[in-house]
């Protein structure tokens, strides 16, 4: 593999070297002049990073942007040695063996990409010295703003007049090339001048669909197209069965069980039931022995709560949610879980929206509701879903510490859970994938998603409010 070259000659335009070298006291004012518009940056940039242990940054003049963000230990690779000012402890400049650090950094910011002498090439490297669950940040322009701040250059001299030309419209065809891919993209900063109260009011009303457009800054969230995923073959699977009221559903699981011939483990949560749901359980562990069933008491307050629980204590590397009506077959969750382990998907949800559904499998009331939601979300946070309410949702259990710490703190509980676990793989910038499944009619009881109205308007509070809470209250 063909090293990655640091050095200012290799790694930077000369132009854009000589320009931060021979101006530094110029562009150091200019910075601290502008500093609330890179605080912006950096403090939208902590809704980014969340849980993010080692941070690299590639700056150009412009390292002011890592004073604010959290993270364990910030490593800055600047243009020049002059722009080396220690804003706080675990800032670390670095100059040498910049390649060694970065293989141990889960997160890399590039905020220099104008000024690299060849942006292709440095992307294609930085992929194949990553993780694969390293996230690169990429800050961007417009083009509208470029074109208007290459001409404001020439009368204030702020910045290299050359540099290159590079929109977020063109940079999406260097990411697919360079083995990275897009996971999520955020719009901010329309007012870039200082005015008090305006300007951040105006900078977060222009956050909304459509009204983004006219953001200068861009914030992409990458991941690496490829991994190694011969180290998933053997990953255990936990399923989380939730129940209340299962009694005759819970029957038909010994031999779907029996037929699974792979060493998971299956948790059943029995939720304060008031029919023959627990003892049916307890007749499934000792029919099958040699199978590791385990059941557990659910507290009785939502199915949300009940799933948690069951997510807590379980064992396996993935982790399966599975209803117990059995309206999803085991053959859609092996295919699912394939998918899991072989591609770099970080996050699968199910969708049965796509292949035709059987007869009486959902009520017309709850189709409608689930489209309307699924455009909802998908305007709101860019990522198509075609399914919100699909209780089956397999995902990394590491992941899950990341995404329960902010559950049911979307303005209200979900009492379902698929918006929290939904919602927190967005934040955590997990990529989500949807995979068809057959919707089959609930075999036995009746459906519990019942009182539509309220249901329907507590989950449109979640969606709007985390709306605001990621994308707009910073």
């Amino acid at each position: 593999m063909e090293s990655l070259n640091f050095t200012e000659n290799k790694y930077y335009l000369s132009s854009s070297v000589m320009f931060f070298k021979t101006n530094f006291k110029k562009r150091l004012k200019f910075v601290k002049k502008k500093f609330f518009l890179f605080n912006e940056i950096s403090n939208f940039l902590n809704n980014c990073v969340d849980h993010t242990k080692n941070i690299f940054i590639f700056c150009a003049g412009n390292s002011i942007l890592g004073q604010n963000i959290d993270s364990k230990n910030i490593y800055i690779k600047e243009i020049d040695e002059q722009y080396q000012i220690k804003h706080k402890d675990n800032i670390h400049y670095v100059n040498e063996n910049i390649e060694n650090i970065i293989k141990d950094c889960d997160t890399i910011v590039i905020s220099d990409i104008e000024h690299q002498s060849n942006p292709a090439k440095n992307l294609l490297g930085l992929s194949k010295i990553i993780g694969d669950n390293t996230k690169i940040i990429l800050l961007s322009k417009n083009m509208v703003w470029m074109i208007l701040i290459k001409i404001l250059k020439f009368f204030f001299n702020f910045s290299p007049k050359k540099n290159n030309f590079l929109p977020s419209s063109y940079l999406e065809n260097l990411y697919s090339s360079c083995n990275l891919e897009l996971i999520r993209e955020e719009k901010i900063i329309a007012i870039p001048i200082f005015i008090p109260f305006f300007t951040k009011i105006l900078n977060r009303i222009f956050r909304l669909p459509l009204l983004n457009i006219f953001c200068m800054s861009n914030i992409t969230i990458l991941k690496k197209k490829t991994k190694n995923s011969s180290s998933n073959k053997d990953l255990k699977i936990s399923f989380i069965v939730p129940c209340k009221n299962e009694q005759d559903n819970i029957k038909m699981f010994e031999q779907k069980i029996r037929e699974n011939k792979d060493s998971n483990e299956y948790l059943f949560g029995d939720d304060n039931s008031t029919d023959e749901t627990s003892s049916e359980i307890d007749k499934l562990i000792q029919k099958l022995t040699d199978k590791k069933i385990i059941k557990y008491s659910g507290p009785g307050i939502c199915k949300s709560e009940n799933v948690y629980k069951g997510i807590d204590l379980s064992n396996g590397e993935i982790i399966v949610i599975y209803d117990a009506d059995h309206t999803v077959s085991f053959e859609d969750i092996k295919l699912s879980v394939n998918i899991l382990k072989n591609t770099n998907v970080d996050f699968i949800n199910c969708t049965r929206m796509i292949y035709p559904q059987k007869d009486g499998a959902m009520k017309f009331a709850n189709f409608i509701g689930n489209t309307i939601f699924a455009n909802l979300f998908s305007l709101l946070f860019k990522k198509k879903i075609t399914d919100t309410l699909c209780g089956t949702k397999i995902f990394y259990k590491k992941d899950w510490a990341k995404i329960k710490e902010n559950n049911s703190k979307w303005g209200v509980k979900d009492l379902w859970g698929d918006f929290d676990l939904l919602i927190g793989a967005y934040k955590n910038n997990l990529k989500i994938t949807e995979v068809p499944v057959t919707y089959y009619e609930r075999k036995e009881n009746e459906t519990k998603m019942t009182s539509l109205i309220s249901n329907t308007l507590r989950m449109l509070f979640i969606v709007i409010y985390s709306y605001y809470k990621l994308r707009l209250k910073r």
